[in-house]
């Protein structure tokens, strides 16, 4: 044998050892490093996906929320209407159309006919098409109240007609019908439409009966007599001008087509389930009622026998975790939890709504996971696959395998070294990272989901920085500080409890004959729209408040000009503006549907309401006029003026804060200054909610009369 051959061969057998630890110690760390990143990725992707369902629930339930509380306006506004209407002098009786007519062929209104909108429901759950008019509304006398259609209320109520339809034609698909029903059993009903059944009287309904007997707005859920459809009531008294009840006005909705399944669906899967629950005491302990579930098969259901007598609950095999779901809604707030649901493992997703109910969106787990799963299971594939072509390599010749396995190692690597540093960064809060692969296979994807993922979170980050550039540009439209005025002491401040707040008060010189001037204003709602529409309605307040004219025509004016701005939005800003005199010793106030304003005098112990008379809030109707009160003061009062978040504040058990506990603390702190007294009401508010999440903007100014400006004449 050669000496060439021999020392190849020992060369081979000593370079082969250390080749063979190396490839052993190559692979086993390849391998820890793709179960590592794919554990990584599984549970950051996850943790992203999780906290977007939570922001899904809490959008949804702002929104349902919103939607509600403008229904509930509405009812007031057509209850308003129709107090006026029914306290009117009768006209001339109009063309009317009662339930017999709509039954009739040949006697119904011209329009008459099926809406998609509109239903009957059979026995099995199948919907069929039911006929309504859109052009004419629908008149009903019970049995043996035939009398009732000479009666004078039913001209007076025809009336209504044309805001019956321009009501319905802005509300939406979740509105079903309104209604009117009198003490006598008079019945007006829109859209128009038949099938009432016999022996109907609508004044022995619960909705009826309840809001008589509350004196106040009603909530509850009812089986429609004429479709059988179940359908949630608001119902709330008419008065005549004694302040007798004399009615009903109610508005029948589908709280169904409020919970956004459609949007849901198209965001996350046709799986996701959409509900509105509320605690209940049971025998078996607090449950959480389903109010409303999105896509649940209804059947007919006898208008007489009412609601199932099967209370349907939302419940879940994990009894502990349910427990933790509702403390968590019994106590107002938010989260996401993961436990099964009908034996399948799912996410759940929360946010309260409405007192102490609660939106809910539940997903199997498998459509959270299945992005991150599908990328830790490629990130594990492509380390397996490391592992085996490493291995192979080492039997390839010395020195062939080496190179092969340095160069070819390293480019394996490398890629998946490149994504640990990029998700390192990113947990850092890095970003801008881009990773930079190109390999043609499954590292190439992982790489194309980091660089998908990245913009996302960039877009979350930008809208958090907007927000708070929001609050910065809200927070420097307020004033720095009180003006300095000989004989007062003044304090005011605004804590929103978004990121924005649609609040406002501010400080200024009226134009006549001076003195001080104090706004403070409540924009429907808060956060982002409503800043917005508080800035604008704060820009016209701005233009007027130097203008020579007198008060109320100055609030005229800003009224006008925000109705322009808003239009048909809904919205509107509520208003108390109040201007003392040069002296300290009088004041002229306009209220434009705020609360009104309370002098507070320490030394005798009472307290006065600036009350005003009953005006709309700014953004209602442009021809709104507002009228202007005059006052005297006394040396030593306490003026305040503040917003509705104070006094409704809730705590832990849904107690409202009050206004007589904000009376005692004013009169308790008496002879404190104005901001020490305002710092003792905030503190007292966030005391008593004890750690409950602030639904509402915070606004209030205080001014004490400590003496009269003997310098001012």
């Amino acid at each position: 044998m050669s000496i060439r051959i021999k020392l190849f061969a020992l060369l081979l057998i000593f370079s082969l050892i250390p080749l063979l630890v190396v490839s052993v110690i190559s692979r086993q760390g390849i391998q820890e490093l793709g179960q590592i990143q794919s554990d990584n990725l599984r549970a950051d992707m996850i943790k992203i996906l999780t906290d977007e369902m939570h922001q899904s629930a809490k959008d949804s339930a702002k929104l349902v929320q919103q939607q509600a509380v403008s229904l509930e306006f509405a009812l007031k506004a057509i209850g308003a209407e129709a107090e006026d209407v029914l306290n009117d002098p009768v006209g001339t009786p109009p063309k009317v159309y009662f339930a017999e007519d709509f039954n009739t062929e040949g006697r119904q209104p011209a329009d008459f006919g099926p809406s998609p909108q509109y239903f009957v429901l059979s026995e099995k759950g199948r919907k069929n098409p039911s006929s309504v008019s859109l052009e004419e509304p629908v008149f009903f006398c019970p049995e043996g109240k035939e009398h009732l259609k000479e009666s004078p209320d039913l001209v007076r109520l025809c009336l209504l007609k044309p805001d019956f339809k321009s009501f319905f034609n802005e509300a939406g698909t979740a509105l079903h019908r309104i209604y009117i029903t009198l003490n006598s059993g008079l019945h007006m009903a829109y859209p128009g439409h038949g099938n009432y059944p016999p022996n109907y009287d609508p004044r022995k309904r619960e909705w009826f009966t309840e809001a008589v007997k509350q004196g106040s707005i009603v909530w509850d859920k009812f089986i429609d007599a004429s479709t059988g459809q179940q359908v949630y009531t608001l119902s709330k008294p008419l008065r005549d001008r004694d302040g007798n009840i004399i009615g009903v006005a109610a508005i029948d909705i589908q709280l169904v087509e409020l919970l956004r399944k459609e949007d849901l669906t198209s965001q996350w899967s046709s799986a996701i389930q959409a509900f509105v629950v509320g605690p209940v005491n049971t025998n078996n302990g607090v449950e959480l009622r389903i109010w409303a579930e999105a896509g649940h098969k209804e059947t007919n259901i006898s208008w007489k026998t009412g609601l199932p007598n099967e209370v349907r609950y939302l419940q879940s095999a994990d009894k502990d975790s349910q427990d933790k779901l509702i403390s968590s809604i019994s106590k107002s707030k938010s989260g996401v939890m993961r436990m099964p649901y009908n034996g399948v493992k799912s996410v759940w997703a929360f946010a309260p709504f409405r007192g102490d109910g609660s939106y809910v969106l539940i997903t199997p787990e498998k459509v959270i996971t299945r992005v991150p799963d599908r990328a830790a299971r490629q990130a594990l594939t492509l380390s397996k696959d490391l592992y085996v072509a490493v291995g192979a390599a080492s039997f390839f010749t010395l020195i062939t395998i080496g190179l092969v396995a340095f160069v070819g190692s390293r480019k394996v690597i490398k890629p998946l070294l490149i994504m640990t540093d990029a998700a390192e960064k990113i947990s850092e809060g890095d970003l801008s990272v881009h990773v930079d692969v190109r390999t043609g296979d499954e590292r190439e994807t992982l790489a194309n989901a980091f660089n998908h993922m990245i913009p996302k979170l960039q877009d979350h980050l930008r809208i958090s920085k907007s927000l708070e550039l929001a609050q910065e540009v809200h927070t420097s439209l307020l004033p720095e500080e009180p003006p300095q005025i000989n004989g007062l002491d003044i304090s005011g401040i605004s804590i929103s409890c978004d990121e924005t707040g649609g609040d406002y008060f501010d400080f200024y010189t009226p134009p006549i004959n001076g003195g001080t001037g104090i706004l403070l204003g409540d924009v429907t709602g808060h956060g982002v729209s409503a800043a917005l529409l508080m800035t604008t309605g704060r820009a016209h307040l701005k233009h007027t408040s130097g203008h020579m004219e007198p008060l109320a025509n100055r609030i005229d004016e800003v009224n006008k000009l925000l109705c322009s701005d808003i239009g048909d939005t809904g919205r509107f800003m509520t208003l108390f503006c109040l201007e003392l005199s040069p002296d300290n010793s009088k004041g002229t106030y306009v209220r434009a549907g705020h609360d009104p304003a309370t002098i507070y005098n320490p030394a005798s112990g009472e307290k006065r309401d600036l009350m005003g008379s009953p005006m709309l809030a700014l953004g209602i109707f442009d021809e709104s006029k507002y009228d202007e009160f005059d006052i005297e003061i006394n040396e030593g009062e306490i003026i305040f003026i503040g917003t509705d978040g104070i006094w409704e504040a809730r705590n832990t058990k849904d107690e409202m804060f009050g206004r007589d506990r904000l009376d005692r603390i004013i009169f308790a702190n008496a002879q404190r200054s104005a901001a020490e007294i305002q710092q003792e009401i905030i503190a007292e508010v966030y005391k008593f909610q004890d750690g409950m999440e602030q639904e509402d903007d915070i606004t209030l100014v205080i001014i004490k009369v400590n003496e009269f400006n003997k310098n001012k004449s």
